[in-house]
């Protein structure tokens, strides 16, 4: 039957007949999960990039929700990364494996992988609230030095990291648990964070084998060899 073997073409194929646009600003932040899992998976997307200016004087009134990054999929507009980045996942898959697990259990392993380093990274990000730049510098700091909010996160997530046999975050293949914690805990020794050293990670043996593993993987590699701006140099 034409029609069945149409339909389950669809459902195999996902992205089709619906393009992908992702719109965020000319940096790796938020969204780059999302980029790299959709790159890795050689799905095409539009990967546009866009000034403060362009977003606060041109889209931001004309969009909802009123903030980025946002994911456009057919005619539907997406907002909020995480969702982004789990369906960029759902979609992809990298040497023939699913950077998302159909296997339910696997799946909610991830997903709490996910959900710890976005823990790490939290306190950082409430960071950009504070208006005075001397305390932005000093609640960073804080936050990463032993006994800060991000530095117990980020020492669970050592010790998670420790214990994998394959050196994968989860089960015994590339995931988006490990494109999560790769892109997200890059720019805290980047420099580019005011208040957070670049040595801030230098005690924490199993993220920093975790990085190079996943920066070794030729299509990584290859993705970042040619840096847009210089806080991906972090990334290689």
């Amino acid at each position: 039957d034409l029609k069945l073997q149409f339909l389950y073409f669809i459902d195999s194929h996902p992205n089709t007949i619906m393009s992908i646009k992702v719109v965020y600003f000319p940096m790796p932040g938020r969204v780059e999960p999302t980029r790299l899992a959709l790159t890795l998976g050689g799905v095409e997307f539009e990967d546009q990039r866009v000034t403060g200016e362009e977003w606060g004087s041109k889209l931001k009134s004309s969009v909802t929700p009123k903030q980025l990054p946002l994911m456009y999929i057919g005619d539907k507009v997406i907002g909020q990364s995480t969702a982004q980045m789990r369906y960029a996942a759902k979609i992809s898959k990298f040497e023939g494996k699913p950077l998302y697990p159909e296997d339910a259990l696997l799946a909610l392993e991830v997903d709490e992988f996910v959900d710890f380093v976005g823990e790490m990274f939290g306190p950082i990000g409430a960071s950009f609230k504070i208006e005075d730049q001397a305390a932005k510098e000093a609640f960073r700091a804080k936050a990463v030095s032993e006994g800060g909010d991000a530095h117990k996160w980020i020492s669970y997530i050592d010790s998670l990291l420790g214990k994998s046999k394959s050196g994968f975050a989860v089960g015994d293949h590339l995931t988006i648990a490990d494109i999560a914690a790769f892109c997200w805990y890059q720019p805290l020794k980047s420099g580019f964070l005011d208040g957070i050293p670049v040595t801030c990670l230098d005690e924490f043996k199993n993220i920093e084998a975790h990085k190079q593993k996943i920066a070794n993987i030729p299509a990584v590699k290859a993705y970042y060899s040619e840096p847009k701006m210089p806080i991906y140099k972090t990334y290689q």
